[in-house]
């Protein structure tokens, strides 16, 4: 087992299993952290079992809308959804900026549906390529989205948009944050679970991992 200890003032430990497998433990000096461990053993097994099986499903091709497409290399990238195939360019900017598109395209009729049901208004949407969140509500009104939404089947993207329009609403995690999202999501624990599986597969996807060490190393060098 790969164990990381993170050593903080926290009140409580917590363990955490991250993509790759690392089991994280944060607890504050002193903490057993052995013990600990050793009593949540068969939950970290379960856990390991569970990303060791959608390592071999994150290998299955390049994901999109929740399906894994074959890759084939050229000049260009393309989705052709008749044939089951993605074209790949060498560019990963490239890649990334056409699944830009290809979301946007998808997302705006969604934020506008929602957006009217709801109440709201929203102000600009963007399409990021983040590294730790689904989306973002601004202060301002203005909803960001991760390009990695792209890859998720389409009924978690309606989530991922009402859960930032309900934002609008309530800025927090409240207990009325979530009766508005259940309103017009009511599959939303469903969604939230599944979406931390879609998050899994792509950390280990061996072709989001080249999208995303190269956008990291684009932010580094800015």
């Amino acid at each position: 087992m790969n164990l990381e200890v993170l050593r903080r003032p926290v009140r409580y430990a917590r363990l955490e299993v991250r993509p790759d497998g690392t089991v994280v433990v944060t607890a504050p000096e002193g903490f057993d952290v052995d013990g600990f461990v050793e009593r949540h053993r068969s939950w970290l097994e379960g856990k390991l079992a569970e990303i060791e099986g959608l390592r071999k499903v994150a290998r299955s091709g390049f994901p999109i809308n929740g399906e894994f497409y074959r890759v084939i290399h050229g000049r260009r990238p393309k989705v052709h959804g008749q044939f089951g195939t993605v074209v790949l360019s060498p560019n990963p900017y490239d890649v990334v900026d056409y699944l830009r598109r290809l979301l946007r395209r998808e997302l705006l009729p969604i934020v506008d549906f929602y957006a009217g049901r709801m109440g709201v208004e929203p102000g600009k949407v963007y399409i990021r390529h983040q590294k730790s969140r689904w989306g973002s509500c601004s202060p301002r009104g203005n909803l960001s989205f991760n390009v990695r939404l792209a890859a998720v089947p389409p009924e978690l993207r309606e989530y991922v948009v009402v859960h930032e329009l309900a934002h609008m609403r309530h800025m927090n995690h409240s207990k009325a944050f979530w009766e508005l999202v259940g309103e017009f999501y009511p599959e939303y624990r469903a969604a939230r679970k599944e979406l931390k599986r879609w998050w899994t597969i792509l950390e280990l996807n061996p072709y989001w991992k080249w999208l995303t060490g190269a956008a990291y190393e684009s932010r580094k060098g800015s």
